[in-house]
């Protein structure tokens, strides 16, 4: 059994017989002593009732709310449930009874009728959320509004709660307080008043007898309070070491709670260590606050999940001091905090729910929307005997304008039969009432005439709800399609028998050849590779063994080692050899193939023909080789015996012109004049013949160049000319690129001069600027390796030229004046052709005759 908190009542008749032997005078004062004894300790149980109420009102509160919202998420919350109309009924008894012990408390009394305010407030709250509609996925705001009401409620009531029990626990502490005190001063009392001890025996004895059974009962209603209450209350003793140290602490009582939710008997684990009993309260560092709270003398909180017994258990705990020991007071909220996360849990899965058809709903929306398909809706209609007469649009997508022209809103609420009236009569209006009345989905193509426009649709109609949902299709390219492929089919059946034909001219043989013994009748040639080989087709199995006959004995080892290389590294063949065919004439044959599992297959070609022609072309290369290098010496010649009778002409001019000029007459003079021209313009001739033979294609002489630099050569070249000619010279971004630099200065020193040569009268303008063009977008005509290009432009406004000579100018010798008009040899736009060819480049000429000409020069970026 428990040990009890009360003295036992031997100890009175003791006191009492001391008393009358030692005290007469003790009677009355110990009279009044055990009357407010009795006081103090009817006060504390008082206290200790309150707190009791206090606790199974809040409680009360507590379920009434967790019980409604309940019934709010199972739905159930058209009519207020009969057990929140059992806690109503709890509360107001509950209520009335704690109004009653709180009567002689007037700041108890301003919380409680608060509390009442609160409770009709909870009441009104509760059963205004049991009328909501039905619960789904969003609540309104005025549905959020009263649900943050009652959360509001709920924590004003917590807050009035921890008042009312601060409060007795404050009367509590001062009550025992005082009852210590009279516990405390009795017995100086008796010894001080011993006189009277003999007169107070008796009375003493009567009221001290009595004093016990009113205390019997007091503890009998205590221990009731205790078995029935929801909380757990657990008193401790501490447990000291040799240093006065608390250690531990004692169970000294546990009320039948423990048994509850614990699973613990009161009688089994009072007098044992908590550590033992509760060795969460070591684990997690509960006895730290324990023994802190002791210490200090302060009362402390904790809320925490514990596990005992393999059991998870949410408590939350007040630990008082009283006398030497600790009164906990513990109450298990696990029901509670598992319906808080069921119902934070089911929130969130709620809004996952939400979310999820949001997005599916917006999803549908979009591809309703992006789709090219008509979707629409239409709701039967039927006459009294419930047979569909004719179809409501319902709703039908944006596609229907494109279709027919028609917006959505024009269509909407109106009959097919008004709308679409050809869909009584071709049998789509019976397939719709077949998908209302069977459920089952129907698909069928028709064809439409929209605004004069001929369109074939595949139709899908099914049954949704009381209606049809019909999605249709446009097809109508798709029919095209399979006519053209039809067409195509046959082409490709005229085109293979062409391919033949074309194999038996370009004397080309298919084969596949299997290479594992057990596959060898899978090998096979085409009937081409026979004839090639001058057979009949299947004249002999067509194996790789077989094959190998006709190849001529000198090539047929290298043969051997190709083909083993490529059956061992599975790669892929290409190699000529010869072979001996049929009719025993040599010929060359060219076999490429690759592998596929364990078979080589590809074709043979007979390049008997491009051999013999390889042969002639090379006896051509060298033929050219030798007029190459003899034109070379030519270069050599001309270069020295060529120019050396010019320079000596124009020496002897010179003579003449500075010694006997003014002796010749003037038709000698004119004589001479033309003299020295012809010579100059033999010996410039002769310049430029030389530079164009010797453009060549040498990758060494290649390197890094900026145009810009070039120019600004060329300007430095033709600087007395621009001044002379009063030339504008305008540059423009030209880029760094790979070329021979001499070479693009003499590019552009040709260019440029021509233009300042053909200038126009007035205000002439050269304009030199670059563009990066990617090679599709040229639309000039030549062979472009590179995938992209610069194309730098020389616009001039000079006298121009008519387009049809634009290419003629670039010819050697070409002249579009007279030698009289303009001089000039006819090589320099020559020159710029074969430069830009040499750098793997083009140039062309746009011109108008008396607006000028544009030269745009090709080169790879």
């Amino acid at each position: 059994m428990a040990k009890k908190l009360i003295l036992s009542p031997k100890l009175y008749i003791v006191l009492l017989i001391i008393a009358a032997a030692l005290l007469t005078f003790i009677g009355s004062i110990s009279y009044k002593q055990i009357s407010e004894f009795k006081e103090a300790a009817n006060a504390v149980t008082h206290t200790l009732e309150v707190e009791t109420e206090i606790n199974n009102l809040f409680s009360i509160y507590s379920q009434m709310e967790s019980a409604q919202l309940t019934n709010l998420l199972r739905k159930d919350t058209l009519v207020t449930s009969i057990s929140f109309q059992k806690y109503i009924d709890e509360s107001d008894i509950k209520f009335n009874k704690l109004t009653v012990l709180l009567d002689d408390n007037p700041i108890q009394q301003t919380h409680l009728t608060r509390v009442g305010e609160l409770q009709r407030n909870l009441v009104k709250a509760l059963k205004a959320i049991a009328v909501s509609p039905k619960v789904r996925l969003k609540y309104s705001t005025k549905e959020r509004t009263k649900l943050d009401e009652i959360a509001h409620i709920m924590a004003e009531l917590k807050q009035r709660k921890n008042f009312m029990l601060i409060k007795e626990e404050k009367l509590l502490k001062e009550r025992k307080e005082e009852f210590n005190s009279y516990a405390f001063l009795s017995p100086f009392m008796i010894l001080v008043l011993g006189v009277f001890a003999m007169f107070v025996f008796v009375v003493s004895f009567i009221k001290i007898n009595n004093e016990r059974k009113n205390r019997s009962k007091a503890e009998a209603f205590l221990s009731n309070v205790m078995a029935k209450t929801e909380n757990i209350v657990n008193f401790y003793e501490p447990i000291y070491n040799d240093n006065g140290e608390v250690t531990d602490f004692k169970l000294v009582y546990a009320n039948e709670r423990n048994k509850i939710d614990f699973g613990l008997d009161p009688e089994d684990i009072v007098g044992k260590p908590i550590s033992k009993i509760f060795p969460f309260t070591v684990l997690n560092g509960e006895y730290e606050v324990l023994a802190k709270s002791f210490i200090d003398k302060k009362e402390s909180q904790l809320s925490r999940q514990v596990l005992l017994n393999g059991k998870k258990i949410w408590l939350e705990s007040v630990m008082s001091p009283l006398n030497n020991g600790l009164l906990i007071i513990a109450k298990n909220t696990s029901h509670e905090k598992e319906s808080v996360a069921k119902l934070n849990a089911l929130n969130l899965e709620l809004q996952e729910q939400y979310e999820e058809i949001k997005e599916t709903d917006e999803f549908l929306q979009n591809v309703i929307k992006s789709t090219n398909n008509v979707i629409s809706y239409f709701e039967p209609q039927t006459d009294k005997e419930g047979i569909i007469t004719d179809f409501t649009i319902f709703y039908t997508n944006e596609e229907i304008k494109n279709t027919t022209g028609q917006k959505p809103n024009e269509l909407v609420q109106k009959k097919i039969s008004d709308v679409y009236p050809f869909l009584m009569n071709n049998g789509v209006f019976e397939l719709l009432c077949e998908a209302v009345k069977t459920g089952k989905p129907i698909e069928f193509e028709r064809d439409y005439i929209f605004n004069n426009v001929h369109m074939w649709f595949d139709t899908y109609a099914i049954k949704t709800g009381d209606g049809v949902c019909v999605t249709s299709m446009n097809i109508s390219k798709q029919k095209q399609d399979e006519r053209k492929i039809l067409e195509i089919n046959e082409q490709l059946k005229r085109q293979n028998a062409i391919l033949k034909d074309a194999k038996t001219l370009a004397k080309i043989g298919n084969y596949r050849w299997s290479f594992v013994v057990e596959k060898e009748e899978s090998s096979d040639i085409s009937d081409n590779l026979y004839m090639l080989l001058d057979c009949k087709p299947q004249e002999f199995p067509p194996t790789h063994e077989n094959y190998k006959n006709f190849i001529h004995p000198e090539d047929l080892p290298g043969y051997k080692e190709s083909i083993k290389e490529a059956i061992d590294k599975k790669k892929s063949v290409d190699f000529s050899y010869r072979i001996i065919n049929n009719s025993r004439k040599i010929k060359h044959f060219r076999t490429t193939g690759h592998f596929q599992d364990d078979a080589l297959i590809g074709v043979i070609q007979d390049i008997t023909n491009q051999v013999k022609g390889a042969l002639k072309l090379k006896e051509k290369n060298q033929e050219l080789k030798r007029s190459n290098e003899e034109l070379e010496s030519f270069n050599r010649v001309a270069s020295h015996d060529l120019q050396e009778p010019i320079r000596k002409i124009q020496m002897f001019i010179s003579r003449i012109e500075d010694t006997d000029y003014n002796n010749l007459s003037e038709r000698g003079k004119e004589f001479f004049a033309k003299i020295s021209s012809s010579s100059e313009r033999m010996r410039m001739l002769i310049k430029y013949l030389l530079s164009y033979s010797r453009i060549n294609k040498t990758k060494s002489e290649f390197t890094t160049v900026s145009l810009e630099e070039i120019i600004d050569k060329v300007k430095e070249d033709l600087e007395a000319r621009i001044k002379e000619s009063g030339v504008d010279l305008v540059i423009d971004n030209l880029p760094t690129l790979n070329a021979v630099p001499f070479q693009m200065e003499q590019l552009f020193n040709n260019l440029v001069s021509n233009a300042i040569k053909y200038r126009g009268p007035e205000d002439p303008r050269i304009i030199i600027n670059c563009k990066k063009l990617k090679r599709s977008d040229i639309t000039d005509n030549f062979v472009k390796k590179q995938k992209s290009y610069y194309r730098i432009s020389v616009i001039d406004n000079g006298i121009g030229f008519d387009q049809v000579h634009a290419d003629k100018v670039f010819e050697l010798f070409q002249r579009l004046h007279q030698k009289t008009e303009y001089t000039g040899t006819g090589i320099g736009l020559a020159i710029c052709k074969k430069i830009t060819q040499n750098h793997g480049g083009h140039i062309s000429v746009e011109s108008f005759i008396g607006k000028g000409s544009t030269f745009c020069v090709y080169l790879p970026a």
